[in-house]
């Protein structure tokens, strides 16, 4: 009670906020469906081909609703994202990233509410699990930097794709990755690296208003 004063009262989003989360929740669920219906396929090797056709057939048809379902909802998303102008403005401005893809750019809008709730880029660095803590027990006892268990896994998964293909097709990030990794880096520590990379990126194009620019290119 006695710092009740510092106490900030939290607003509601606005309604495309709220609405743009629940098509994400909505897609991610009719993903999953998806996904375990076709892992009935991988018995094919092990189950007799006629023990396993009216299941893989009925399977198909439920799979092709699924799907079409699936585009359905992506299409809303992307009705929502261009009906406003400042969502729309800012996915533009995240695909500038390399690496960063419309499922990606869409999470970064959705749970940073348009980048009004986090004032720095390693506080939604910390809210998506990527950022490394150090363990320390007073001034002896010292372990390795690790992540916090407690995190957003949908935007981790998400960054954790966007990373794998920035340190493909990223010149910098990928001269990043091969340098470490070949110092003797953990290859995962390497990579979460590049996550928070990307995450600051993305607070960078959006606080500087200007699209995504490769420093290496530029020198090149």
């Amino acid at each position: 009670m006695s710092h009740i004063h510092e106490l900030k009262l939290s607003e509601l989003p606005q309604d495309d906020f709220i609405e743009l989360r629940l098509l994400l929740a909505e897609r991610e669920k009719v993903v999953k469906a998806i996904n375990l219906f076709a892992a009935t396929a991988e018995n094919k090797n092990y189950l007799p081909a006629q023990v396993l056709k009216t299941t893989l057939h009925h399977n198909k048809i439920i799979m092709a609703a699924l799907s079409k379902q699936l585009k359905q909802i992506e299409k809303s998303v992307d009705t929502l994202i261009k009906r406003n102008d400042v969502f729309n403005h800012q996915d533009e401005l995240l695909q500038s990233i390399p690496g960063v893809g419309r499922q990606t750019s869409i999470m970064f809008i959705a749970y940073t509410q348009a980048f009004t709730l986090f004032k720095t880029y390693h506080q939604f660095a910390c809210f998506a699990g990527v950022a490394p803590f150090e363990y320390s027990s007073g001034s002896s006892v010292r372990g390795k930097t690790k992540v916090s268990p407690l995190a957003n896994k949908k935007i981790k998964t998400a960054l954790n794709m966007a990373a794998l293909t920035a340190k493909k097709y990223d010149p910098q990030l990928k001269l990043y990755y091969d340098k470490k990794v070949a110092a003797g880096k953990n290859k995962m520590l390497v990579l979460n690296a590049i996550r928070c990379k990307l995450i600051s990126r993305a607070f960078a194009v959006i606080n500087r208003n200007t699209p995504f620019v490769n420093t290496l290119k530029a020198v090149a």
